[in-house]
């Protein structure tokens, strides 16, 4: 495969950027673990006490106890006051929610052999109906953040939550979770069916493309949309894999922070594409040509579950597809994010998580759940982890590991968790007490 031109990150000076070569060029500096980056000191040490390999710029936490080091800090900034109290935008899309469980098979190992086999013909199987609820990867996400903080943050929505007038649904649901709610149009739906080992997402996106910069401009007004802009710590924007404009809102919210005069790094721009294959190779170049000034004005971190960190890496030609191991995520991690102009990547599996940044790649393990209560919303809870220790000023190994049980106790009690509930789920973890489902 022919490499494009892509943007690499410059880890020794954040504010500058610079435009890579194709396969033709071969003078970068490449270490031993196979990932093309800027040289490294060659620091390997290997502690079998604590479980925590070090080489080349990449640490590896590969066992909760290995964590030891860092949990007290963790713990003490978690729980801290922030000096002031936060606000920032969430957006930008919406979607109704049918949950269906299978039950008979459970698991997508299971279901995928017997529907291929059962081509041409018919098949039926037991499932559990669930219901239906509010849903999309931005309520969600401004959700969890509002529960991890237990309400003291200030959250605008922005999305599809109804066509003229917020739904009740999304009334119900993020009215009082957030400050102020703007619908740009009627949600999508999705049919959620969830196994043991993940979900299947059946989306009817129609109404995703009416989400426009111009929509929003329309809905919000200009006026009202600076003075949020201006008191923002955060902006958060998900789910560019289904609302085909999301590109041009992303950009334009960046370029309007610099017109207003809001000093570059200030906000925290947090993006996850979510699941974005039916997206074409155009549109993933034109969308990694926009991080390079979204960068220059905010600090970016860009997320992706562990399917769509293999699918970007294959834009570079990189080769990860099916390495599920905390070396290999790791490595993919800092392979990304020297090709995208982003601060910050960050990639989630299941059972752990990594970020590549200016400080190196570093990988945490995950209170993994064998049978969770719930799994769609758990990638959400994840990243208001994330988003929520980095406004604290976390490291990136305590970031994700904010994200990792934030996720966790998601997927264990069906709600997200306050600080003080991800605390509590870690003290189990540590000592081994942590069971597949929480007590609310």
């Amino acid at each position: 495969m022919r490499n494009p031109k892509f943007h690499v990150f410059d880890a020794s000076n954040e504010s500058k950027m610079k435009t890579s070569m194709t396969n033709a060029e071969s003078t970068k500096t490449k270490p031993s673990n196979g990932w093309v980056g800027e040289e490294m000191e060659p620091s390997v040490q290997s502690s079998s006490r604590q479980h925590i390999t070090k080489a080349n710029g990449v640490t590896i936490y590969r066992e909760v106890r290995s964590l030891a080091p860092m949990i007290a800090d963790f713990k003490a900034k978690l729980t801290s006051a922030a000096p002031s109290r936060l606000s920032g935008l969430c957006g930008f899309d919406g979607f109704i929610d049918t949950f269906v469980r299978l039950q008979s098979p459970a698991s997508m190992a299971e279901f995928g052999p017997k529907v291929a086999a059962a081509a041409g013909i018919a098949a039926s199987y037991s499932v559990r109906h669930l219901g239906e609820k509010f849903g999309g990867n931005g309520p969600l996400f401004a959700a969890a953040l509002n529960d991890i903080h237990a309400g003291e943050i200030d959250i605008t929505y922005i999305g599809a939550m109804g066509s003229g007038e917020v739904l009740p649904i999304y009334q119900a649901a993020l009215g009082h979770k957030t400050r102020r709610l703007h619908t740009l149009a009627a949600p999508a739906h999705t049919t959620c069916l969830e196994f043991t080992d993940g979900k299947v997402m059946l989306c009817d996106i129609a109404a995703c493309g009416q989400v426009t910069w111009e929509r929003l401009i329309e809905c919000v007004g200009q006026a009202a949309l600076d003075e949020e802009l201006k008191a923002a710590r955060f902006i958060t924007a998900v789910n560019w894999g289904k609302l085909p404009h999301a590109g041009t809102i992303w950009s334009n919210l960046a370029t309007r922070l610099a017109e207003l005069g809001v000093p570059a790094k200030e906000v925290l721009f947090f993006m996850d594409l979510a699941e974005f294959e039916t997206r074409p190779l155009a549109d993933r170049m034109d969308l990694l040509a926009r991080m390079e000034p979204i960068t220059r004005q905010c600090r970016t971190l860009l997320s992706f579950n562990l399917k769509e960190a293999w699918q970007m890496g294959e834009v570079f030609g990189g080769a990860y597809h099916g390495q599920k191991d905390a070396d290999s995520v790791a490595e993919l991690a800092a392979f990304l994010r020297s090709r995208i102009a982003v601060d910050s990547v960050i990639i989630h599996p299941n059972d752990g998580a990594a970020c590549a940044s200016a400080a190196g790649a570093v990988y945490v393990p995950g209170p993994y759940c064998r049978e969770p209560l719930i799994s769609t919303g758990a990638g959400d809870n994840f990243g208001a982890g994330c988003l929520s220790a980095a406004l604290k000023g976390m490291d990136d190994a305590c970031m994700l590991l904010a994200g990792n049980c934030a996720s966790g106790h998601f997927v264990r009690s069906g709600r997200s968790g306050a600080f003080a509930d991800l605390t509590k789920l870690l003290d189990a973890w540590v000592v081994g007490t942590l069971g597949e489902r929480l007590n609310n």
